[in-house]
């Protein structure tokens, strides 16, 4: 009794070095981002019904695009995870060259490998391309990663639409050694100053436009996300270091991490009932998304501090292993939904499946689009990623 009675109250030992709880963030903000596109192909009531036990997974599946913004919260975090412990412990900042080198091995490989081979194997010789300038600006821009600014090759890219998030990402990375330095050295007044652009941005700039949708996702719009990232980065080393671990503190930090995803679902929940046009759901977007980004990296801190036993049970195995393949799923899931419909696997009969609920097509389309995501992400990861990277230090190593 003694054993289980420790196993259920002891704490969780942090390391600054690892967040286990970004694990499990991952994981669940990829798939449900995943689960979203899928939704909007096969139009699928997913509500789980055991018995008299029902549970209506709308809210969050219909509003999985607000993930995102979690995704971006989470890359703030852990960018600034090595300037959080450097300001804690003294130590030298991360150097500017081993920095974009990670970043670029990180990022690259696969992103550059899912371009050219939706271009080769299907766009081009599809011709999907009504114009030749067309190709060339959403190519030039995919290839500088500036095609969120541009209405040809954000609205109407013929090579991969979810792609426009890694455009946010390399454009904070190129600024964010600026960022971290800036808030070891005045962390409270750096945070101020992200959130205060971005609101400005937000309030001033896109909102009184009649169409938010080119301007919604540009980086300006989500320094906020990535300020309450880099601020939970701090708090969660500054635990590290000074808190005394015990099991009532642990058990405070594992209710209140619970209480960040209830708070979540219940943002998204409110999301899915903004009603009107994508103007309205942009805005409710855009004003959500800073108690959304907050709530997350709450998440991060208390999760991280956790009971053991939960700690755990949120780096278990597979989770470590999704978490490993997430971008890849992230890159392929979207498209490999498109191709799958248009490819009629599983087959269909109505001309339009999704409008007329046909089942068993409807949950079959689902299940397979979210194991061939899965598939995918992992030879892109096991042949395409990780060879790469391999190579590319090989190489680094060498000079």
């Amino acid at each position: 009794m003694k054993r289980i009675f420790h196993f259920f109250t002891s704490p969780h030992r942090a390391k600054s070095n690892y967040v286990a709880s970004a694990d499990l963030m991952r994981v669940c903000a990829v798939l449900l981002i995943a689960w979203y596109h899928i939704w909007q192909q096969s139009w699928l009531n997913p509500v789980l019904k055991i018995g008299s036990f029902r549970m209506d997974f709308n809210p969050v599946v219909r509003t999985g695009y607000m993930m995102v913004d979690i995704l971006l919260m989470l890359s703030g975090f852990l960018l600034f995870l090595p300037y959080a412990r450097s300001r804690m412990t003294g130590s030298h900042l991360p150097r500017l060259g081993e920095y974009y080198k990670k970043r670029a091995v990180r990022i690259l490989p696969s992103y550059l490998f899912c371009i050219f081979v939706i271009l080769f194997l299907f766009a081009l010789p599809k011709g999907e391309y009504a114009s030749s300038a067309h190709l060339w600006t959403d190519l030039l821009s995919h290839l500088t990663f500036t095609h969120n600014l541009f209405p040809a090759a954000y609205h109407s890219t013929r090579l991969n639409g979810v792609l426009w998030t890694l455009a946010v990402e390399v454009q904070f990375y190129l600024i964010a050694p600026l960022f971290g330095r800036a808030f070891v050295k005045r962390p409270y007044l750096t945070w101020l100053v992200m959130v205060t652009a971005a609101f400005a941005y937000r309030i001033f700039y896109v909102m009184p436009m009649s169409d938010y949708s080119l301007h919604l996702n540009r980086l300006p719009a989500m320094l906020d996300v990535y300020a309450n990232g880099m601020m939970g980065s701090l708090a969660y080393v500054a635990l590290c270091k000074k808190m005394r671990k015990s099991g009532w503190k642990s058990l405070i930090f594992s209710a209140a991490a619970v209480l960040c995803v209830v708070l979540i679902w219940k943002i998204m929940g409110a999301q899915s009932r903004t009603s009107g046009d994508y103007s309205n759901i942009h805005l409710g977007q855009m004003n959500r998304r800073f108690p959304l980004s907050l709530l997350g990296a709450a998440f991060l801190v208390c999760a991280g501090h956790s009971l053991n036993w939960l700690a755990e049970l949120i780096s278990s195995r597979p989770v470590r292993w999704l978490s490993m393949i997430s971008y890849n799923i992230y890159i392929w899931h979207a498209y490999a939904a498109l191709r799958l419909k248009e490819w009629r696997i599983p087959p269909y009969i109505a001309a339009q499946p999704n409008q007329a609920g046909e089942q068993p097509w409807q949950s079959l389309y689902t299940w397979l689009c979210m194991a061939a995501a899965i598939a995918l992400g992992a030879l892109a990861t096991y042949l395409i990623e990780k060879p790469a990277a391999r190579l590319l230090t090989r190489k680094k190593a060498r000079h």
